[in-house]
């Protein structure tokens, strides 16, 4: 017969080990990020969190246009790249953090505002006039999640992995 005081012992062993395996199995509280300069311009990406996709493409941010002028848009109308400049997010409630990334620089960092749940948007500019050069939604609610982008001239790409261990990647 095992003493009770092996089974005590022993059951807050389990109990401990599946705590601490649930901590690791669920992966970082926040999103971690790696951002690769392949250019030859500085890259400034700024990346906010919100409560869903949905309210994401309703942000108003204020631009620069290409005649110089300063004018209000929303997300949806900053998807693509070109045409604006100096994109500043407009709304004082939601937190912001912008990643300085210099000419063949490699940043890693993590989305400190972000919670459960939270959508995550990237908007990247370019060079000294900080040119629009991409926007990104990152929609994985769950722990655990790396976002990488690789920053160049035209474009870039990047790739997410959310919490749960599936993966996809942009352009």
């Amino acid at each position: 017969m095992v003493p009770r005081r092996s089974l005590l012992i022993g059951g807050f062993l389990l109990v401990g080990l599946l705590l601490v395996g649930s901590v690791f199995a669920v992966g970082t509280p926040e999103p971690t990020v790696t951002l690769e300069n392949q250019d030859n311009e500085t890259h400034y990406v700024t990346v906010y969190t919100v409560s869903d996709e949905d309210l994401a493409g309703y942000v108003n941010f204020e631009v620069t246009t290409d005649d110089g002028d300063r004018k209000h848009v929303t997300y949806s109308d900053i998807i693509w790249p070109g045409d604006y400049e100096n994109v500043t997010l407009v709304d004082d409630e939601i937190e912001t953090q912008t990643f300085v990334v210099e000419p063949g620089e490699t940043v890693d960092g993590t989305v400190t505002s972000w919670s459960k749940g939270d959508v995550t948007v990237y908007i990247a500019e370019r060079g000294p006039n900080r040119e629009h050069a991409s926007s990104q939604i990152v929609t994985c609610g769950t722990r655990g999640q790396t976002h990488s982008f690789t920053l160049q001239e035209l474009g870039g790409g990047g790739t997410t992995t959310c919490g749960g261990g599936y993966s996809w990647i942009f352009r």
